[in-house]
């Protein structure tokens, strides 16, 4: 027997009735008739109570709302094949690839239930008065080196990055980390677009306070901002943008010689910029802010998010009104039970790799 929606007000009314004259013929209870024809009691007295209202009320807005099968599976799936991506990110990345339209607190519910959240605890950056965020491109950048082994020695790579945008304007890896050579980096940055005239924040290092980089500074007239004395958050978005080139671009690479190790870091750099989107960007690449139009792709993630819902909500009133609620509710735990068995396969799997 169905339940509270679904059934046709005709078929509740015939229903009423029964239990009425087969209590009155054979002496039954009313809950021995409610067994007997597999009807729950709350829903045999909400019908009586609505006095012959018995046509069913619009469904409650969270039915309307919940996720269908198809998107469940399209999340589980999304997020199995990106395991190191956090559920915001993971959300508008299956927005923008056009996946799957759901908010990041239904991703997260559905990404909870089976276990497959990534999660991560930034740290604090310390103590000290923060300077005014930019509000451009080519307003602030910032600059600093990183060592990377690469066959059998030590090589050091020099990033450029726009702080408004998180854009990587420049980079090379070098084969010595003298003055000279790490100013030229910058001096590279600044050729690739004249004119700009940014505050360039950087450490205390020797490449940073000798007379190349002083020279440089006078020459193209720019804002010198040197980091607090032992305070490596000063420089925070280098360190940022060093540990997920590390823990992303890098972790599982064979930097087998100086060539394969410049093009591992240049296709992780362009993929970077125009397709990984970043938390502190409305979960946006970098080269949106840099040089394209964010508050656009903002639009449209919005319209495809509005459009996916009016489909949802009128795809599960269909489902309602046929009756099967029930039936998918069923559907669903089945289908839940079956992806927790497939993720705790694919973790035994990779942990028994690693062993």
């Amino acid at each position: 027997m169905k339940g509270r929606t679904g059934t046709p007000a005709e078929t509740k009314q015939e229903m009423l009735k029964t239990v009425e004259e087969t209590r009155e013929r054979s002496g039954w209870t009313v809950s021995r008739i409610l067994r007997h024809l597999g009807l729950p009691r709350s829903v045999y007295y909400d019908w009586r109570g609505r006095k012959g209202r018995l046509k069913d009320l619009a469904p409650p807005g969270y039915l309307l709302e919940r996720p269908l099968p198809e998107e469940i599976d399209e999340v589980v799936a999304f997020a199995l094949a990106n395991p190191r991506e956090g559920y915001r990110r993971l959300t508008w990345m299956m927005v923008d690839a056009d996946v799957a339209y759901l908010s990041a607190a239904t991703v997260y519910r559905i990404l909870s239930e089976r276990d497959l959240l990534c999660r991560w605890k930034p740290k604090g950056d310390g103590s000290g008065e923060r300077p005014k965020p930019p509000t451009r491109s080519h307003e602030r950048w910032h600059t600093d080196l990183m060592y990377l082994w690469v066959r059998g020695r030590w090589y050091f790579l020099v990033t450029v990055l726009d702080a408004y945008s998180r854009y990587i304007v420049h980079w090379e890896l070098l084969s010595s980390m003298r003055a000279d050579n790490v100013t030229d980096v910058v001096h590279a940055a600044l050729d690739k677009y004249p004119g700009v005239r940014p505050q360039v924040v950087h450490d205390r290092g020797s490449q940073f306070t000798g007379k190349e980089f002083r020279g440089l500074v006078k020459r193209f007239n720019l804002e010198d901002i040197p980091t607090r004395v032992a305070h490596p958050q000063s420089n925070g978005l280098q360190e940022r943008w060093f540990r997920s080139l590390r823990q992303e671009g890098l972790s599982d690479q064979d930097l087998s010689s100086y060539d394969r190790a410049v093009a591992i870091i240049g296709g992780w750099v362009d993929y970077y910029n125009r397709e990984r989107l970043h938390a502190s960007l409305r979960y946006l690449p970098p080269a949106e802010y840099f040089q394209g139009d964010p508050e656009a792709r903002v639009r449209e993630r919005k319209r495809k998010l509005a459009s996916a819902r009016n489909q949802r909500r009128e795809r599960n009133r269909i489902l309602l009104e046929n009756g099967e609620p029930k039936a998918r509710r069923a559907a669903l735990r089945a289908g839940l039970q079956e992806k927790k068995a497939e993720v705790s396969l694919t973790k035994s799997a990779s942990l028994s790799g690693t062993l």
